[in-house]
């Protein structure tokens, strides 16, 4: 039967690549993710982390041509997500299924659906929030701002990623713990405080640039076919840097509060 699992793990990636859903090395990243994922928290656990990942490509490629005119420098690559970006959101869950093998604890499982919620938060945060009709507002720049930069919020955006995480959590629930609604309302508090430490990393540390083709802020170091020029943050924090971090606090946010409540 586990053989069975791995092989479906397996065809699942190479589907992704062949789709251009993933690259071929995110296939690789993915397929080690899966594998992790299901030998520590079985078959449950692939579904919520198909969940995250389904839901993300889809919601990447749905409505992609408006999409680009905002922001066609941080959509994924039309040969599909790189290993940089299956690690960025599925690191924190990839420590939790590892932690859970060589120390098992149910922390653990909460950790890693704490990262995922924050994760599909983040995703469908900004896949749908790009789509509103006002202007994002800037959390650290204090004024509206054009779509498609980070640290910009929007009411749909915000939305959307309490919907994200309630999505993990919800699936949790049924999945592992019918008779206990706490652990759903740790894992979505935590999927959507995550996500806003990845809009506050976002707006006060991650790399900005200013095309002067078009005159306008940017997150790519190419805009319009010319090199961009940075205007702020620093140099090492990258988009993948900011999501990783933040699924690292979604974790252990639902850690600490899962052992809190517990104790």
């Amino acid at each position: 039967m586990e053989a069975a699992f791995f092989a479906g793990i397996a065809l699942l990636c190479m589907g992704s690549f062949i789709f251009r859903l993933l690259t071929l090395w995110g296939s690789s990243a993915a397929f080690l993710t899966g594998a992790l994922t299901f030998y520590s928290f079985q078959w449950q656990g692939l579904v919520i982390l198909a969940m995250f990942f389904l839901t993300s490509s889809l919601l990447t490629k749905w409505k992609r041509e408006v999409k680009q005119d905002y922001y066609s420098e941080t959509l994924e690559d039309k040969k599909g997500r790189t290993v940089g970006q299956v690690f960025a959101n599925g690191g924190a869950s990839i420590l939790a299924a590892i932690g859970a093998v060589f120390m098992p604890d149910p922390v653990w499982l909460i950790m890693f659906t704490g990262a995922l919620a924050t994760a599909t938060a983040d995703t469908w945060a900004s896949e749908i929030g790009i789509l509103s009709k006002t202007k994002p507002f800037h959390l650290k720049e204090w004024r509206k701002v054009e779509a498609g930069l980070s640290g910009a919020v929007t009411r749909l955006g915000t939305i959307a990623a309490v919907l994200g995480a309630a999505a993990i959590g919800i699936s949790y629930y049924f999945l592992y713990d019918t008779s206990n609604l706490m652990g759903s309302g740790i894992i979505i508090f935590a999927g959507f405080f995550g996500n806003i430490a990845d809009t506050l990393f976002g707006a006060w540390f991650e790399q900005k640039f200013f095309c002067q083709i078009c005159k306008t802020e940017t997150e790519s170091k190419w805009h319009c076919k010319m090199k961009t020029v940075r205007i702020f943050g620093l140099p090492w924090v990258t988009n993948n840097l900011v999501n990783f971090s933040s699924t690292i606090i979604g974790a252990l946010m639902a850690g600490g509060l899962y052992i809190w409540t517990v104790n």
